[in-house]
């Protein structure tokens, strides 16, 4: 009776010891993952964006502009609350690029702009210059 008393303590203590270290794993940073402070701030703003444009109707091409256009804007704005700007390299290397992919695709350069900042503004890859950097 004693010895099963003893080994039903062991067991919750364990299990609560598994409990508590599988917690600490999944709040902790790890370096691991090749997330930066960055990236980091771009998913919680990606989120924000998110939530803010989920409410929005999507039946006719245009709203899903509209929708595209408001989690653009949440997630600029979101960025700029915690003290992010426009990298201005980045904007040199783009416009040279949207030019040659309007002339190739038959668009507007400011359409292929558009597209090409809508994509970069998620992305945050190490040796690439970045959409985001850091206000001085």
């Amino acid at each position: 009776m004693k010895t099963s008393r003893v080994f039903a303590v062991l067991g919750v203590l364990l299990l609560g010891y598994a409990g508590f270290w599988y917690w600490q794993s999944l709040t902790e940073v790890s370096s691991a993952t090749g997330h930066n402070e960055v990236s980091q701030v771009v998913n919680q703003c990606d989120l924000i964006a998110s939530k803010a444009a989920a409410e929005l109707p999507e039946v006719l091409p245009f709203q899903k502009l509209e929708k595209a256009a408001r989690q653009s804007r949440v997630l600029d704005r979101c960025m700029q609350d915690r003290g992010y700007q426009e990298n201005p390299a980045w904007v040199a290397e783009a416009t040279k690029q949207a030019q040659r992919m309007a002339h190739e695709q038959g668009v507007s350069e400011a359409e292929a702009y558009e597209t090409l900042r809508r994509q970069a503004m998620l992305q945050s890859a190490p040796g690439v210059v970045g959409y985001w950097r850091k206000r001085t």
